[in-house]
């Protein structure tokens, strides 16, 4: 009988889900709020789950004993967010190679990124760069509303889950408070 695998769980946005040395694995709430404090409403959890065997892998090109839970919680999660087939791919086996940074994360990422901009014209979007140009933007209707069809076309290229963040919104613009307000007399680098 072969290793059972576990069903897909999708944590929530305000997990976080740290994979240590390949051999532990921690996943924990995030929040450090006044709700999760006073201990009445929001509630904090922390697991560690520690491997005790080990599975041949590869981090960096070299040869690595790596935790056998732990592993394949990665492998599985960078399928599901990278819509890999649930077969082994060598695009994902060395989470730190430029192979998988560039040729799987980044280019996965940008490619359902653009998809999702040319679908919904979704905001912030690196096609915006000025106030100006989100004017503009915001004026032309999305294809989901003009084409449906072709927008559901477009959409079924969607590989996973993961898009890229779009760092260049609004990127010519200065988002400073005005020198003259409450905000403005605070150092820059409070909001950096």
């Amino acid at each position: 009988m072969g290793p059972q695998r576990l069903p897909w769980l999708l944590l929530p946005t305000a997990a976080v889900l740290g994979l240590l040395f390949l051999s532990s694995l921690r996943l924990r709430s995030a929040n450090i709020n006044d709700r999760s404090l006073l201990g009445k409403r929001d509630s904090e959890l922390a697991l560690l789950v520690e491997d005790t065997e080990l599975v041949p892998s590869v981090m960096g090109g070299e040869p690595y004993e790596a935790g056998k839970f732990a592993l394949s919680l990665r492998l599985d999660c960078f399928r599901s967010l990278l819509g890999a087939s649930s077969t082994a791919s060598p695009d994902i086996q060395d989470p730190v190679s430029d192979l998988f940074f560039h040729g799987a994360w980044k280019a996965t990422g940008l490619a359902n990124a653009n998809i999702y901009d040319q679908v919904f014209r979704c905001l912030p979007t690196n096609a915006v760069r000025s106030l100006r140009a989100l004017r503009e933007y915001v004026g032309v209707q999305n294809l989901a509303c003009v084409s449906p069809e072709l927008a559901r076309q477009h959409l079924a290229q969607v590989r996973g889950h993961l898009v890229q963040f779009p760092l260049q919104f609004l990127a010519e613009e200065s988002l400073l408070p005005p020198l003259n307000s409450k905000e403005g007399v605070i150092p820059v680098e409070v909001w950096t």
